[in-house]
């Protein structure tokens, strides 16, 4: 096996860790009975979803040549963008504990999260699924699923987040909107 086949393994390795977590959080955190919240839109998840699996099907159809410099060089720097992302996804949801949640909900329980990565932006599990996506386009040398990352999941990532955001509005008023002015949405400095 060729040491760029290990680094887009690797990419995979560490797109696995946090979905491992979002599916065993979502088994122990309340019985499948509770109620629906009101507000909670799952539109873009489900949107979420449907592009997260044409990225897997663009890298499985389009994956470039694993040979060469330039192919380990892209192995190398999507592995390292993707365990990047995957530390931020994983430090992310750590930090929000019990206010995270699969689909959108806001809760006066748990308040809004501003300690961690929050204190630089909003979504910084929508960033670090985005950098997670984006190495593996690359890992893979795989042109059309930076395509894909581009124009399917960073949209359906901010459409999820204007929804939360929406959301945490009604619930926690003025202070979240106070919130909302000091941080950026997904890009610290930037967006």
């Amino acid at each position: 096996m060729s040491l760029v086949m290990v680094l887009r393994f690797v990419s995979l390795l560490a797109f696995a860790a946090p979905m491992l977590l979002a599916v065993a959080g979502r088994s122990r955190a309340t019985p499948r009975h509770r109620p629906r919240e009101r507000g909670a839109d799952r539109t873009p998840l489900v949107a979420n979803l449907v592009s997260a699996g044409l990225h897997v099907l663009s890298l499985l159809l389009y994956p470039g040549n694993p040979a060469g410099n330039r192919a380990l060089l892209l192995g190398s720097l999507g592995a390292l963008l993707c365990m990047a992302g995957a530390a931020l996804v994983l430090r992310s949801r750590a930090v929000l504990g019990a206010a995270w949640s699969l689909a959108p909900k806001a809760d006066q329980g748990t308040g809004f999260v501003t300690a961690g990565p929050y204190r630089f932006v909003r979504h910084p599990i929508y960033l670090g699924f985005a950098l997670l996506a984006t190495g593996q386009a690359i890992a893979f040398s795989s042109w059309p699923t930076v395509a894909v990352v581009l124009m399917g999941l960073v949209p359906t990532f901010a459409w999820r987040a204007s929804t939360e955001e929406r959301l945490l509005g009604r619930m926690f008023g003025e202070p979240y909107e106070d919130y909302r002015q000091r941080t950026r949405m997904m890009i610290p400095y930037v967006l």
